[in-house]
């Protein structure tokens, strides 16, 4: 691995508390604090930090995979040191750092607002995108800006070739986003299908989509998952998934092709209660288990 990561700062502590101290690496993570593109609830640059602390708290044995994450070899590499209010300029030092990190294991990002992840797709050229969320961020620009969370699906769009784009979970569109996803081909799958047609069939369309793919990089807004479950977040949209339904569909695609991943949008302002951090960390655990497994 790169030792001169110019833009980022250690954490303290780092995720679970533990050093990768053996010499293959399972994961590289890395957080991305910066919250200046969110268009309603500000707060989401506490997410990272968030999700740390709930890390060293929280029971880390996988009853679905039979595995403790504390076994596995996690380079935290700390968190982007951001220029708050610049966008352009933190999607640049997001997209270099990555770039400087050795492509050995998949990277993992948590954020942060959503926008961040345009730049870990220009790194990792992935040529099969899946993201969960509850919006279609699909708009050509929001509120005169086209580095926007709400645009972010949008500009992946123009570097992924959009029938390789598919989006889970969503509820929350307009008009110029459905009209241009189904002009380029993006393939949807909205929560009322998926709660109308359930978990098996659900995981049968995910695993077809995915199937010709090489490179695979996943994305999770948590405000994909219904606000019952997942208060925490900046734009809650009603008719969400359940956490258990959106683990088990990201076990379905999650394997040896996976190249990164992020988790992205939480907002502990919004849940002082602590669950929202929990519940993003286990999803988390989940993914990093079985990422991990399915490469040995």
């Amino acid at each position: 691995m790169s030792k001169n990561l110019f833009f980022v700062s250690n954490p303290n502590p780092g995720f679970l508390g533990i050093k990768a101290d053996k010499p293959k690496i399972d994961i590289y993570l890395l957080g991305v604090p910066f919250d200046s593109g969110v268009s309603w609830r500000p707060g989401t640059r506490f997410g990272p930090q968030a999700i740390r602390e709930a890390s060293l708290n929280i029971e880390t044995f996988s009853y679905r995979y039979s595995f403790d994450a504390t076994n596995l070899r996690i380079e935290d590499l700390g968190d982007i040191s951001v220029v708050h209010g610049d966008s352009a300029e933190t999607l640049r030092r997001v997209e270099l750092t990555i770039k400087e990190i050795e492509k050995d294991a998949p990277l993992v990002l948590i954020g942060g607002e959503h926008t961040m992840t345009l730049a870990a797709v220009k790194a990792l050229k992935p040529d099969f995108f899946v993201v969960f969320d509850a919006h279609t961020d699909l708009r050509d620009d929001y509120l005169g800006f086209r580095l926007s969370h709400a645009s972010v699906s949008r500009r992946i769009s123009e570097i992924i070739e959009p029938k390789n784009i598919l989006q889970v979970g969503i509820r929350a569109s307009c008009t110029e986003e459905l009209e241009y996803a189904s002009k380029n081909r993006i393939n949807i799958l909205n929560s009322v299908w998926i709660h109308n047609n359930g978990l098996e069939e659900t995981k049968k369309v995910l695993k077809e989509k995915t199937s010709q793919a090489n490179r695979i990089y996943v994305s999770v807004d948590l405000d994909v998952l219904d606000p019952s479950c997942m208060p925490g977040v900046g734009n809650p949209e009603a008719e969400g998934l359940t956490t258990h339904e959106l683990i088990t569909f990201l076990d379905s695609i999650v394997d040896k092709r996976l190249i990164g991943f992020d988790i992205m949008e939480l907002n502990p302002l919004m849940d002082p209660s602590g669950i929202s951090a929990v519940t993003a960390t286990r999803i988390l655990l989940e993914v990093l288990i079985k990422s991990s497994i399915s490469r040995t």
